[in-house]
């Protein structure tokens, strides 16, 4: 327990006062009266009573130390009688006493009673009295590490997905890749399909048929998914496909969990959707002048580029398969709780750091903007997830004596400078910038632990066809909700007494 991790500045710079006086108590043991009872998954409440005489040994030692620089006029620094320096400076060595005493008793808590948090401790000094008479009481809550043996991995059986890369798949991802350089222009005939864009109006109605929200004009690209912020339309690639402007389709959509109303959570709501126009995508002709605007001398070279873009494809999907199954089986062995209130703390951290974790992975744009709504549509569950995956993989890091070396986290950005053509330099500030070197550290961490793990489990090379890799690709992401306006900010704060005894493995 960090002394000074309190929750609020002004609890922090209440404790930084007393200076001398601090190290003067840490050195000794208090006789304090300590009440530790369990209020929650991983959460205690702690009573700790400092009786008198602890105040007033305290009292003396920050006296003295005042009174050796006490100015007072009439007197030269240090003369001062005792009772005239109480009575101008009482508030100032009454703090000094309450900030030691607080610092002291948090320390000794902490090395005798090994609680382990892993947040900070919720104690409001400012509430916190010392009293002319009789003990100090206070009393705090503390959220602690969930205690668990370290679970076995050794001789674990999971499987690995492979695939051959044809020049079927090379020709798939090459036109994917084209149509980052496409126009989009009208289609003045034919009707909708996949790959098509269309602007349509989208009303959401409640289970019962009563309306919810209603979004106008949304443009999208038909993919037989279509995915918005707060959950999904698994079916709206076949439900549009032949549709002309005009058209009236009906579909379902999927909410999330992290939606404001809970009688919403997880329910499936009617959509209907009005086609208002359609376009298509043209192409660019690959021509010579076309392969110089983007770097490639040839169709050939560019043709291997996009082969060795699958290859890194494949690598890092059979990574996240692998570590899948591994956690999925690790945390089925070790069950265990977390406070519901941390999980919703964490939520935006956890968002950005999965977010900095598919841009590490080299995912694309679209893939990455899909797997965010899909995580913030679920964003409690998730959080859930990545916090048990976390502690899970710290305890084995502990365990096996796994660290985050220097070395390491150079030549990860050494890596993310490679990848985005940007200097050392550069990358080490924009995520010192965004706050998210500590993301990085544990992702760096996690990874270590995975690599270990992965060394000591039994492999299995399984078959996978290029339509079971496909994942992400094959979905249309856009910054709408399914709720009206306001419950998208909601997190999942409101549904976390609901899922706090959801096994998210």
């Amino acid at each position: 327990m960090s002394t000074g991790d309190y929750e609020s500045e002004e609890a922090g710079a209440a404790v930084s006062v007393g200076g001398e006086n601090h190290e003067a108590a840490a050195r000794r043991r208090l006789e304090i009266g300590v009440d530790i009872a369990d209020i929650g998954p991983c959460k205690k409440h702690i009573k700790i009573s400092i009786p008198r005489a602890e105040i007033e040994r305290q009292y003396e030692e920050s006296l003295n130390d005042l009174r050796k620089e006490a100015v007072v006029p009439g007197f030269r620094p240090g003369r001062a009688p005792r009772q005239l320096v109480v009575k101008r400076f009482r508030k100032e060595v009454s703090q000094q006493v309450k900030s030691a005493l607080l610092m002291s008793s948090l320390e000794q808590i902490d090395k005798e009673y090994q609680l382990d948090p892993i947040t900070q401790p919720r104690l409001d000094v400012e509430a916190i009295e010392l009293p002319d008479d009789g003990p100090m009481d206070f009393e705090m809550d503390v959220e602690v590490r969930p205690q668990f043996e370290v679970p076995r991995y050794s001789g674990l059986k999971v499987q690995r997905p492979v695939r051959e890369i044809n020049e079927s798949d090379v020709d798939t991802q090459l036109t994917r890749f084209l149509e980052r350089h496409g126009q989009v222009v009208p289609k003045l005939e034919g009707a909708a399909e996949i790959g098509d864009y269309l602007t349509a109006d989208l009303a959401f109605s409640r289970p019962d048929g009563q309306p919810l929200n209603e979004v106008k004009e949304i443009q999208f690209r038909l993919q037989p998914e279509l995915r918005f912020q707060d959950g999904y339309i698994a079916g709206m690639g076949a439900a549009l496909a032949g549709a002309t402007p005009g058209d009236t389709r009906q579909v379902q959509a999927k909410l999330g969990s992290s939606v404001n109303d809970p009688t919403l959570r997880g329910a499936t709501v009617p959509v209907q959707v009005k086609v208002n126009d359609l376009k298509q995508l043209r192409l660019p002709e690959v021509n010579q002048e076309f392969l110089a605007s983007i770097d490639f001398e040839s169709l050939d070279e560019l043709r291997d580029a996009v082969r060795a873009a699958l290859r890194r494809q494949v690598e890092s999907q059979q990574r996240q398969a692998l570590r899948a199954q591994v956690l999925d089986a690790l945390l089925r062995a070790t069950p265990f709780e977390l406070p519901p209130d941390l999980v919703s703390r964490e939520e935006r951290n956890t968002i950005r750091r999965l977010v900095m974790e598919l841009r590490q992975q080299g995912m694309s744009d679209e893939v990455i903007r899909a797997r965010e709504a899909q995580i913030r549509a679920n964003a409690h569950e998730s959080t859930l997830r990545s916090l048990k995956e976390f502690l899970l993989l710290a305890k084995v890091a502990d365990a096996e004596g796994i660290k985050v070396e220097d070395e390491d986290l150079a030549i990860e950005i050494e890596s993310i400078a490679e990848r985005t053509g940007e200097s050392t330099r550069r990358v080490r500030a924009r995520i010192e910038k965004e706050g998210m070197n500590e993301s990085l550290l544990t992702q760096i961490l996690e990874r270590k632990v995975l690599d270990h793990i992965l060394r000591n489990v039994e492999i299995e090379d399984v078959a996978q066809t290029a339509a079971e890799s496909e994942g992400e690709g094959l979905v249309e992401t856009v910054d709408h909700t399914a709720t009206p306006p306001g419950d998208e900010s909601q997190t999942a704060e409101g549904a976390a007494g609901e899922t706090e005894n959801q096994d998210a493995s």
